[in-house]
């Protein structure tokens, strides 16, 4: 029940660019440039407070939300959704309480209302997708059922984890284990994880094993026949570092009621059908690299 979320690119937005700057891809005919995400890299950075390093994985990342963001903004103004009395009225008053704060003034105020523009006009076409393509009760209902036939009969555990860098020190901790030390009192000795140290490496959570299946398939394999007390040995994962998983408890998953669920279900659903028109923008899409 895994969930792409393409939402989130719709909320980066162009910058100004520079005569020097260099075309990095061309969606329908609009040029995105190095300059643009040269500006969305030190905006980032500036909020992280240096933080955040730049890569190019942070780079191409940038670049594929910039895709995202002038495809939805080209099919909103093609649906002239700018021209919408919610959408103007939201403008006119954005302006104006930047007039009456004096954040007009402020020197990157333009490029400040250009991201405020095209984060708008992206809510116009997601309420525009939503309108003609609403969530109905009867699916969240569907939804609901669909969730609960999935996770019946199946088990959820809450889970300990003893991770450390090298596989000496997981072997150590495994020894320590096996000569009945206790888990948390292990987990406290070796793990590298800060909150492990504090907690005992339990967490407070219980994950779903189907979940688990699905997201860690490894560690699912792992702990999936453990009876309640019982650890793996040391898994490595793909960073190098290892780990002992620890089940600290197993029941029976605990759904929650339609009630408790609908307004999550509904949300995802929401999500899924903004997804899909974002998907059909891509599949139409002229979109040409310049690598």
């Amino acid at each position: 029940m895994k969930k792409t979320y393409l939402t989130s690119a719709l909320m980066l937005a162009a910058f100004s660019g520079s005569l020097m700057a260099q075309t990095l891809v061309t969606v329908n005919g609009t040029k995105i440039d190095s300059k643009e995400i040269d500006a969305q890299v030190k905006m980032l950075q500036s909020q992280s407070n240096g933080q955040l390093q730049d890569s190019p994985a942070l780079r191409q990342n940038l670049t594929q939300r910039q895709v995202t963001q002038t495809l939805v903004t080209q099919e909103a103004r093609r649906l002239k959704l700018e021209q919408s009395s919610q959408y103007k009225q939201a403008l006119e008053q954005a302006r104006a309480a930047a007039k009456q704060d004096g954040s007009d003034k402020q020197p990157n105020f333009k490029q400040q209302w250009a991201v405020y523009e095209g984060d708008l006009l992206a809510q116009a076409y997601m309420a525009h997708v939503l309108t003609n393509n609403p969530v109905t009760d009867s699916d969240v209902q569907r939804a609901y059922t669909d969730f609960s036939n999935f996770y019946k009969g199946s088990q959820e555990v809450q889970l300990g984890e003893i991770l450390t860098r090298s596989s000496a020190d997981a072997q150590k901790a495994e020894a320590d284990l096996k000569a009945k030390k206790s888990f948390q009192t292990v987990a406290r000795q070796y793990t590298i994880d800060p909150q492990g140290k504090q907690n005992g490496g339990i967490a407070q959570n219980y994950v779903r094993l189907k979940d688990l299946e699905q997201g860690a398939p490894v560690v699912y394999g792992a702990v999936k026949d453990l009876r309640k007390g019982a650890y793996t040995a040391p898994l490595q994962s793909n960073d190098g570092l290892y780990a002992i998983f620890y089940v600290n408890d197993k029941r029976a998953v605990k759904l929650p009621t339609f009630d408790e669920a609908k307004q999550g279900l509904a949300q995802d659903l929401q999500t899924a059908r903004i997804d899909q028109a974002v998907a059909a923008l891509y599949q139409k899409a002229d979109i040409k690299s310049a690598n």
